[in-house]
């Protein structure tokens, strides 16, 4: 039974264009952290080199004082979205992230420019990147049906990563502008991700699974048959699957407390998704995104400083696209198998080439291309796949406040990371690759041994998955009760048995 149609597409893609204001100003900043207008305006001058240079301190503040803003757009999200709504977030979030952009800009001032002030600027901009990475993944989850909920979630870091492109790009435009004009229009050209954010926003429905939380049945029917097709309005089956969702939901029905979080398979599901959360922003995403334009100038590439980021962000947006094939086949599990093994791999290889005092071109080629290829396998999987299982993980209860809690300590971690990186990189330079791939190595030894597969299960079957425990070894036998399994036709299921298998590796 089809159940795409052109609305729940739009509603699912639309707002992605929040996730290509994270990916662009990304990217966009690590090339101004080397951009001669920048430095020049906003940089300490130095007598002794007679030039405006960053050190390790305001590198460190200026990339990762903005998690502070995104910790809070995180951590609002998710009560914002439980008493308000999706849609109405997503102007918020709009209102938001301009405000911060017009802070940015205006922050030239004098010789010097403001540098306290731009420095505000980003903090509200990554505010509002918080409120995005927790308001879409639970919006299109508990829109989509289950066999394509992975590939639609996931599809955030094709945007991503696509925003990451145009912002290399426009970094390489402007790489010798030696005036503001530079840096200020590489900047002002995330006023575009809102404005279509608050412009696409008018045109999709609530959740209907939002709406039943706030008892508001006939509105929740009404948006679900905006979302499927005219054949399956015409036969009753929104109206069916509306009841079969509130059956289901039950003592879920209305929103949970922080408390839950911790409770009964709580507990599992909530640590699960915090874990993912934090192997996201510690197996080295940071030091080949923001960082590697600096890297590459500081360890003998500046001639390509500009140049190989384009490529490493256009084969990571490669890189999505049969990654959002793979989650919902291979499924979640082994797609993060496989993305773990490989960033390990270059990782270590990157670090033990690099430590060599003597290099060949040859070696020198690979070093590059093991940073290419990190890019390549973390967002094959690594990287969008824990939005996935914060997304679908946690029940309707807890959704909000679990991807709320989950991406806020995310955020914590990418603070740290990024924070550390310059000193890192300064002190250990290529070493840096044995910490992060150690990280990854981690990663894949705990994705082993801890994370049951969720693909092709409807929101609340997942529930019935929880409710046994969890052996890699073999088949998890999850036991559905009748509700659950109408629910995972209503999801695009065939399968009417009483129980439903669960593979593992």
């Amino acid at each position: 039974m089809s159940r795409t149609t052109p609305l729940l597409l739009f509603s699912c893609f639309c707002l992605l264009a929040g996730d290509m204001l994270y990916g662009y100003d990304t990217i966009s900043f690590g090339g101004m952290l080397a951009n001669p207008g920048f430095i020049a305006r906003f940089a300490p001058y130095h007598a002794a080199a007679k030039t405006h240079v960053f050190d390790s301190l305001h590198t460190s503040l200026l990339s990762s004082m903005p998690f502070i803003g995104k910790f809070i757009g995180c951590f609002l999200a998710g009560p914002a979205i439980e008493r308000v709504g999706h849609r109405m977030v997503f102007w918020l979030l709009s209102a938001v992230s301009i405000i911060g952009v017009l802070i940015e800009i205006t922050s030239a001032s004098g010789n010097q420019g403001r540098y306290a002030q731009f420095l505000v600027g980003r903090i509200i901009v990554y505010a509002s990147i918080g409120m995005v990475e927790v308001n879409i993944t639970t919006y299109q989850a508990e829109i989509v049906p289950a066999p394509l909920r992975g590939l639609v979630v996931v599809s955030m870091q094709l945007f991503l990563t696509a925003g990451g492109v145009i912002a290399t790009g426009i970094n390489k435009a402007f790489a010798n502008t030696h005036t503001d004009a530079g840096w200020q229009t590489v900047t002002g050209i995330q006023f575009l991700f809102p404005f279509l954010i608050a412009t696409f926003t008018y045109f999709i429905p609530n959740s209907p699974r939002w709406l039943l939380s706030k008892d508001r049945e006939d509105e929740a029917t009404t948006a679900l048959r905006r979302l499927r097709s005219p054949d399956e309005v015409a036969a009753g089956n929104c109206e069916a699957e509306i009841s079969a969702i509130k059956e289901a939901l039950q003592e879920n029905m209305h929103k949970g407390s922080w408390r839950a979080l911790v409770q009964g398979t709580n507990l599992r599901r909530t640590a699960l998704v915090i874990v993912y959360y934090f192997f996201q922003q510690t197996t080295g995403q940071a030091f080949v995104s923001t960082y590697q334009t600096t890297f590459y100038k500081t360890n003998g590439f500046a001639a390509e400083a500009f140049t190989y980021p384009i490529i490493t962000t256009c084969l990571g947006m490669l890189a999505v696209v049969p990654a959002m094939y793979l989650v919902d086949t291979l499924g979640r599990r082994a797609t993060l198998l496989q993305s773990y093994v490989f960033q390990a791999l270059w990782l270590f290889i990157l670090a033990g080439l690099g430590s060599k005092t003597v290099r060949t071109a040859t070696q020198d080629n690979a070093i590059v291309a093991s940073f290419m290829l990190f890019a390549v396998f973390y967002n094959l999987g690594s990287a969008s796949i824990p939005y996935l299982l914060g997304a679908e993980i946690p029940n309707a209860a807890l959704r909000e406040k679990t991807q709320a809690i989950g991406a806020s300590w995310n955020v914590v971690w990418a603070f740290v990371t990024n924070f550390i990186i310059p000193y890192m990189i300064n002190s250990i330079h290529f070493k840096v690759g044995w910490v992060f791939g150690g990280i990854s190595a981690l990663a894949l030894v705990f994705t082993f041994f801890f994370l049951p597969e969720t693909k092709a299960l409807a929101l609340e079957e997942i529930d019935a998955l929880f409710s046994v425990s969890f052996n890699p070894f073999i088949k998890t036998d999850i036991p559905l009760t009748t509700v659950q399994r109408r629910i995972g036709y209503f999801e695009g299921e065939d399968d009417k048995d009483a129980t439903k298998f669960v593979e593992t590796a």
